[in-house]
Formats: C-alpha cells, sequence, structure tokens
C-alpha cells in the first residue's frame, strides 16, 4: 500500500474551487482523501507545521498548495518544506522546480529557455534582479514589463518608450522594508531630515544613507505581441483539455481579470489544443495552466503554471477535448474538479512507478 500525505494551509484548506463560479473556497480534501484511498493508498491529511522533519520519508508522496499571500513569505517557508522532502527522496506533486516557477515570472522564463520546441518561445524576455540592472537595458519597443510576483494582470504594463520605462521600472519596482510600522515612520521621518541636511550641504550627500534601504523587485521585459484581442485559457488534467477565451479589458491589452469569458469557437480548436498539447512535452506533470495568445498567424504561449490553478475553465465548463489516435474528441458533460485532479495524479504515479 502506497502513502500519501495531503499538506493543507492553517485554516485545513487546499488548493481552489469555485463551484459557484463566482467565489473561491477550498477543494473538498475530504473527496480527494477518499479517491486514494479507494485506490489502496493511506492517506493523511496534515498542515505544513505538523509535519515531523525528523521522520525520513523518502518514497512517499506528497500532495501540497501554495501561498499566493502578499510577499511570498509564507510561500517560502513551503518552498523550504518541499525542497526539504524531495532532497530527502519523497515524491512531491509537483516537484520542487514547479513551485518555484508559481508567481515567479522570472524563474518560468528561465524555464521556458529550456524548452526544445522553438514554438513555445516565440516571446523573448529578459530578467532583472532590480530595477537598477533594468535601468541598463536597451530595447526597441513597445515592451511589456512584469514585475516577477504578482497574481493575474496585477503587475504587468505595456510600456512605449524609453522615458516611460525607466519612470515604470522605477515606480513598481521599488520595495521599501522596515521591520514594523514605529521604525518605518521613524526611518521615513530621518531619512526627511537628510534631504534636508543635503540641500543645505551638498558635500556632505555621500556621507548620508538612507534609514530604510530601497529594495527592488526582481523584473521580467518582454516583446509585445500586437493583434492579440484578448487570450485563450486552457486547463490540462492529464489527457483532458478545457479551453475558454477572455477578451481584453476596455482599453487595455491584458485580459486577465476582464470578466469578459467566452466559449471557443469550434473551428478555433484545434489549432488552439495542438499548440497548448506541445506544453505537456516539456513539463513532466498532469495539471497545467496555459494563457496562449493569437495574432492571426501564430500562437505564443504567455504563461504557465503547475499549482494553483484557477479553476473556473474547468467548472464553468459543458464539454473537454481528449487527443485520440492523431486527433481531438470532444465529450459532452460536467467535470467534478476534486474528481478531475485526483484521476489525474492517480495516473501519472501509476505511469512514473
Amino acid at each position: 500500500m502506497e502513502r500519501l500525505i495531503i499538506f493543507t494551509d492553517s485554516d485545513s484548506r487546499f488548493m481552489v474551487s469555485i463551484t459557484d463560479l463566482k467565489n473561491y473556497t477550498s477543494m473538498d480534501v475530504n473527496k480527494i482523501r477518499m479517491y486514494f484511498e479507494t485506490n489502496n493508498f493511506k492517506v493523511d491529511v496534515l498542515k505544513f507545521y505538523e509535519l515531523d522533519l525528523t521522520i525520513n520519508y523518502s518514497g512517499i508522496f506528497f500532495l501540497y498548495q501554495t501561498s499566493e499571500a502578499t510577499g511570498s513569505f509564507y510561500k517560502k517557508y513551503i518552498e523550504d518544506i518541499i525542497y526539504f522532502l524531495e532532497k530527502q527522496g519523497a515524491i512531491v506533486l509537483p516537484k520542487y522546480e514547479y513551485l518555484k516557477a508559481h508567481h515567479n515570472k522570472v524563474y518560468m522564463e528561465m524555464m521556458r529557455t529550456r524548452f526544445s520546441d522553438d514554438l513555445l518561445k516565440t516571446i523573448k524576455s529578459r530578467c532583472f534582479g532590480s530595477w537598477k540592472d533594468a535601468l541598463n537595458f536597451e530595447t526597441n519597443f513597445p515592451v511589456v514589463v512584469k514585475l516577477a510576483s504578482g497574481a493575474g494582470s496585477s503587475g504587468v504594463f505595456l510600456i512605449r518608450n524609453k522615458k516611460d520605462y525607466n519612470k515604470c521600472i522605477k515606480e513598481k519596482g521599488r520595495l521599501i522594508y522596515s521591520d514594523n510600522l514605529r521604525t518605518l515612520v521613524i526611518g521615513f521621518m530621518k531619512n526627511v531630515i537628510k534631504k534636508l541636511k543635503k540641500k543645505i550641504s551638498p558635500s556632505s550627500s555621500k556621507y548620508l544613507k538612507n534609514n530604510n534601504p530601497i529594495f527592488s523587485k526582481s523584473i521580467v521585459v518582454q516583446t509585445f505581441i500586437d493583434g492579440l484581442k484578448g487570450d485563450y485559457k486552457v486547463l490540462i488534467f492529464g489527457n483532458r483539455y478545457y479551453t475558454l477565451y477572455r477578451k481584453n479589458r476596455d482599453n487595455d491589452f491584458r485580459a486577465s481579470g476582464s470578466g469578459k469569458l467566452y466559449e471557443v469557437a469550434e473551428n478555433e480548436h484545434e489549432g488552439l489544443l495542438n499548440f497548448a498539447r506541445k506544453i505537456t512535452l516539456e513539463i513532466n506533470f498532469p495539471i497545467l495552466g496555459i494563457d496562449i495568445g493569437y495574432d492571426m498567424k501564430k500562437y505564443h504561449l504567455i504563461e504557465f503554471q503547475m499549482i494553483h490553478i484557477g479553476p473556473y475553465t474547468l467548472q464553468s465548463s459543458n464539454y473537454w477535448h481528449e487527443f485520440h489516435n492523431g486527433k481531438w474528441i470532444r465529450f459532452n458533460g460536467v467535470s467534478d474538479l476534486e474528481e478531475e485532479f485526483s484521476r489525474s495524479i492517480h495516473n501519472f504515479i501509476s505511469k512514473n512507478d
């Protein structure tokens, strides 16, 4: 009998569901547990902090979620645990590298460079550790600037010239860090005084430093793909593909968060699905969330994730597609998120056993 441990957060939640197609909630952990117990797994459900790190977990399967809290502080804690378990020989699902890429656009772009299929690399990116580094980058405009962390379209900006580029990365990339509000306020006041001193005595400038150092978020600069009126959302659960089209926001180049969601036209399915299938040959995990653009000439891989995927595309769909004997077949029906999640993971474990 195989052993599986499911990690939940401190409120006993696991991943996300949106069964009423409006409000996010937790997936039903008991349904997932029952699925695996029925398939001869011994299942334990633990919060991250309940794990006994003195035990050797080599060969044991772990299903886990990550955190999307601002600052990624708790996510870093989860990354430490998953990395520790993977190095020990545990089978973490997904593997640590795919967790690292979640809400980390810098590492996601680094992963893209390793893809063997050049059709997945039509969007070119440069990654920078700070806004100061990014200031030195000379490029053709327009470009898309992305902050390394951030869900949806937050932290994504279209820049059309060098002046706006410099302004954007300085403003959006800056991050002020302080241990608490009191030291932040005191540091701010000291900095104001130091600025006044610099004006009165410019020669003292080199001796005066900020009390609250200004840090920077990592930054990705990408080529802008013109002609995109929206994008496609494709969710893959094992051999099942679910699709959705999102129109751009009004007077905006971004589709994420627009709320303009549509069923993909029948004549658009084959090309879209063929392109989406390419990434399954690059990513060794059965669950994928992919954003794809189409400029009426070719498809472009915008972003991809392997954990904490927004499930709306699956839960709102009345059909899915599967690839059999060289062609796509449509299956009508409503899918259950927990069942598809569990089935996809179980089949993946069985194939790699």
